[in-house]
Parts: structure tokens; C-alpha cells; sequence
């Protein structure tokens, strides 16, 4: 592991992170409205993450799973805090899609979960925790946060039946996972043409 990552992880802090202070008890919708995303899909993530001022960084985890005993790609994404810096961590190899989800989702644990990422913490996302309360809240903001209802319902109703979710996932820039299960929690009807 680049020995400059590894003093990254190691280095620790006094106060809370400044950016997660602004980022307490955010909705994705304060975020977009608060930092001026436009709602035209798909959501521009990387420049909301500038304006707030998290550092996005594409990363290979596979000598951090190491160095934790961890399989080899259980971890996916990564928040760490220190002082006034916020970075956000995720799987260079992954596809665009899952690197937006991954990048949408760290930033709900910075908004949902603000208190456990005091600044000696790292917020690990992994394949053994993705079943928890706390992953699934993340998931259902990193949905709201990359597919407002807004946008969704103007682009939904322009289909006569219901769209194809492999469409409206082009349209958005998300896996047809993650806008299948958008689309199942708002209760709208859509067309699966991915089998």
C-alpha cells in the first residue's frame, strides 16, 4: 500500500470535522438545493462533492483488506474525516455507476451517521456489512440523492405504460439495481427488459 495512504488512515485529530458538522442531518434534497445541483439527470455528483468540499478519491483496497483480513474486494467504499478534511474513498476498478452510488452512499453515512465519523474514524463499507439498518438507510439516500422524485416523476410520466429500467438507468447513471429499487420504494410502475 502507498505508504503516504497508510499515514493517512494512521493520523488522528481533536475536533469534529468541519464539513461533517455542515453535512449533520442533511437531506439529499438540502444537499442539492443548499450546494445548487441542477435536477437535469443525471445528478452531477462529483460537482456537489467540490462544492461541499470532499475530496473524491479513486482507490485500490485490496492492500487495506490486507492489512485488515479481509477478502479480497469486500471493501467498496470509505469516508475518512480529519480536522477540516472530509475524502471519500472508492473502488477505482468499479463501473461509473457504482462508483456514483458508492460516492452518493458515503456521503449519506456523512449526513445520517455524522457522530460515529468523529475524525479517529474511518467508515468502512463492506460486502459483510451491506445488510444493516444503518447500509440500507444509505441505500435509500444515495437513491434520493442521484434520482430526486422530481426528476424521476417528469421523465416517468413521459413514458405511456411505464419506462424500461434499463432506459431510465441510462438516464440517471445508475446500475438498473439501484433504479429498480427507487422505482419499487416510490411504488412506480416500470418495465423489466433486463433479463
Amino acid at each position: 500500500m502507498n505508504n503516504n495512504i497508510i499515514m493517512i488512515f494512521e493520523r488522528t485529530g481533536d475536533t469534529m470535522c468541519k464539513i461533517l458538522e455542515k453535512l449533520r442531518d442533511k437531506t439529499p434534497e438540502n444537499l442539492l438545493k443548499e450546494y445548487q445541483i441542477s435536477l437535469v439527470p443525471p445528478i452531477d455528483i462529483s460537482l456537489l462533492m467540490q462544492r461541499i468540499g470532499i475530496k473524491e478519491i479513486p482507490f485500490d483496497f485490496t492492500e487495506l483488506e490486507k492489512l485488515m483480513n479481509l477478502e479480497t474486494g469486500d471493501i467498496i467504499g470509505t469516508v475518512f474525516a480529519k480536522n477540516d478534511e472530509l475524502g471519500i474513498f472508492y473502488k477505482a476498478s468499479d463501473s461509473l455507476n457504482r462508483q456514483r452510488f458508492t460516492i452518493a452512499h458515503e456521503i449519506a453515512h456523512c449526513c445520517l451517521d455524522t457522530d460515529a465519523l468523529k475524525t479517529k474514524h474511518i467508515e468502512l463499507r463492506s460486502s459483510q456489512t451491506e445488510n444493516t439498518l444503518k447500509e440500507y438507510n444509505a441505500n435509500v439516500f444515495a437513491g434520493k440523492l442521484l434520482i430526486p422524485k422530481i426528476s424521476l416523476d417528469k421523465i416517468h410520466s413521459k413514458f405511456l405504460l411505464a419506462p424500461p429500467l434499463s432506459v431510465i438507468s441510462k438516464i440517471f447513471e445508475v446500475s438498473t439495481t439501484v433504479m429498480a429499487a427507487r422505482l419499487d420504494y416510490l411504488e412506480l410502475k416500470y418495465i423489466d427488459d433486463t433479463n
